[in-house]
C-alpha cells in the first residue's frame, strides 16, 4: 500500500513540474512582424550543406589528372588524356591538363 502511495504522488509531483515548466517557458516566442518571414526561415538547409555532388566528383577524378601530369611521355600523355576526355568521369572544364 505504501509503495502505491508513493508512485501515485510521484507521478502528481512530476505532473505538476511539467505543468509549472509548460506555463512558465514561453513554447512560441511572438512575432510582431508576421507579414515578412524571418531570416532563418527564408534559408533552406540545402543552403547550408556543402555541395557533396561537386566534392563526390573531385574526389572521383582529382587522382586520375594527377596521375596525368606526372605522364613525361607525350604519345602516352596524349592517349591518358583521350581516355580521360572518352570516360564517364571526365567533363570539360574540370581543369585537366
Amino acid at each position: 500500500m505504501k509503495m502505491v502511495l508513493s508512485f501515485i504522488s510521484g507521478l502528481m509531483v512530476c505532473g505538476l513540474v511539467l505543468f509549472g515548466v509548460k506555463s512558465a517557458i514561453p513554447i512560441r516566442a511572438e512575432n510582431d512582424n508576421l507579414s515578412e518571414p524571418s531570416e532563418n526561415l527564408t534559408q533552406s538547409l540545402a543552403e547550408l550543406l556543402p555541395d557533396i555532388e561537386r566534392i563526390y566528383h573531385e574526389s572521383l577524378t582529382a587522382p586520375f589528372q594527377k596521375a596525368g601530369r606526372k605522364i613525361y611521355d607525350e604519345d602516352i600523355g596524349q592517349y591518358y588524356q583521350e581516355l580521360l576526355d572518352s570516360s564517364v568521369l571526365y567533363e570539360p572544364g574540370d581543369g585537366a591538363n
